[in-house]
């Protein structure tokens, strides 16, 4: 395969929107989202998860079109950041860029943090948890480097097995049902001595980690220029991707609730999910399931990784850092044809993350983080078309601008109900990121960088 670069530094087109699918959903990977994601919003909100996941459904059907959208529109590595850029202006797009920085370094930790529980239930061990997340931090970022061809046929090996141990749950928990299918439309959550109804106001507080649970189907997007064709099997991508996670996850999230023997004791279990895997049958089912979990979140990790090592590669080929690090970071391996700095750089933040934070704080900063990223994607599908009518939106969304309006609600209404429930250490962070990425613009002002946006899209790519 002729994995050679062009002379403006872009990537080498060699996606269809099957291994884009691949890479994305395995990114995603719904065994994690389930598993790791799904017992914080369990702890949040009772059984009234069930509804925050079908809200969270709604909005993510309408961020997917956003994305889909603006990433035909604005075919670059640099994802949103450079949405934002092109559509608002400088200072927008690097204060996008840096909080893309800070989820990409949050991400695999947030990921990894849960693996340790569901192998310490395959090997029946006692593994610490930070140690061990570390090291499948640092593995996933040397496998990152591989050829990205290379990763969609590793990854959709891995999601075939991880969609296996899905489906064996499911079918397991719907094999055994304990609760009445009405239970999941009367929300409870655990009060001082017995089960209370839910709020509604607890329940939007769980939309926000329900939206992180599906989160990952936009960065489809980041593969633009990985991606042969036609601008519009960008935007096929991520609605494919979406459709097979929402399958993925919504399935099993409700076998599993009704499966539940006792409706307390699930919410109050410190492992929810594995609380019901063990009452499957037998113990020999319960560690294999949970093995397939663990693969599947270290698959996640890889795909995580490959995904946003195009972030820093983009960024380096737009001068934001120092001209040694620009240089870096857009540097492609000659034989490997990755971006193989960009992809390791993050490799020792993540891995520290994972070794000093908890998952649920982990969870909440990036649940914030990810809040403001969607609030700008929809804002700027809603304005795309006006403020850059000079580039062709070869794929426009059904029904505009209904869904960016209904996108951008959802986005600041779960980032108020996110930051009513943070802690003041959350919002020290937050304000700590604005205030960096404000002080990092006006540094690149002084050095005289006018933060391009990279190459425009190639108007001799084909069309649709």
């Amino acid at each position: 395969m002729d994995m050679r670069v062009d002379r403006k530094g872009e990537l080498a087109r060699q996606l269809g929107v099957f291994e884009m699918v691949l890479i994305t959903v395995a990114g995603i990977t719904p065994a994690s989202s389930v598993f790791v994601i799904v017992p914080l919003a369990i702890h949040q909100a009772g059984t009234g998860v069930f509804l925050a996941f079908l809200i969270a459904a709604l909005l993510a059907f309408a961020f997917s079109l956003c994305y889909a959208e603006l990433g035909a529109a604005h075919r670059h590595a640099g994802g949103e950041y450079v949405i934002a850029r092109r559509v608002f202006g400088g200072l927008a797009g690097y204060v996008t860029f840096v909080i893309m920085l800070v989820c990409a370094a949050l991400a695999p930790a947030v990921l990894a943090t849960g693996l340790t529980p569901y192998l310490n239930l395959a090997f029946a061990t006692e593994l610490p948890p930070a140690p061990i997340a570390a090291v499948a931090i640092l593995a996933a970022y040397v496998l990152g480097i591989l050829n990205v061809r290379t990763h969609a046929a590793i990854t959709g090996s891995f999601l075939l097995l991880e969609l296996i141990a899905i489906g064996g749950v499911t079918i397991g928990a719907a094999l055994s049902p304990h609760q009445a299918p009405a239970s999941l439309f009367t929300p409870q959550m655990l009060g001082p001595l017995t089960l209370v109804p839910t709020p509604f106001a607890t329940i939007a507080t769980a939309v926000g980690t329900a939206i992180f649970a599906y989160h990952g189907y936009g960065m489809a997007i980041l593969l633009a220029e990985d991606a042969r064709g036609p601008a519009r099997n960008i935007a096929r991508a991520v609605v494919w991707s979406l459709a097979l996670v929402l399958l993925a996850e919504l399935a099993p999230l409700t076998a599993i609730l009704l499966a539940a023997r006792s409706v307390p004791a699930l919410l109050a279990h410190p492992d929810p999910l594995g609380y019901v895997i063990a009452g499957l049958g037998h113990p020999a089912l319960a560690r294999g399931l949970a093995m397939g979990i663990a693969l599947a979140i270290f698959n996640a990790n890889v795909a995580v990784v490959i995904q946003l090592s195009r972030l820093l590669f983009a960024s380096g080929r737009d001068q934001l850092w120092t001209r040694t690090l620009n240089r870096a970071f857009s540097a492609i391996h000659p034989r490997l044809g990755s971006p193989w700095i960009a992809t390791l750089a993050l490799m020792l933040p993540s891995a520290a993350l994972a070794l000093v934070s908890n998952l649920a704080a982990l969870a909440n900063m990036t649940v914030v983080l990810l809040m403001f990223i969607y609030f700008i994607v929809a804002l700027a599908a809603l304005l795309s078309r006006v403020r850059r009518a000079d580039l062709e939106h070869s794929w426009k969304m059904p029904w505009w601008p209904a869904w960016p309006l209904l996108a951008m609600a959802g986005a600041g209404g779960a980032l108020l109900a996110t930051l009513r429930a943070a802690a003041t250490a959350d919002y020290v962070l937050l304000a700590g990121i604005l205030a960096t990425s404000v002080l990092g613009y006006i540094g690149l002002a002084r050095r005289g960088v006018q933060f391009p946006a990279g190459p425009e899209p190639d108007p001799h790519a084909p069309r649709s």
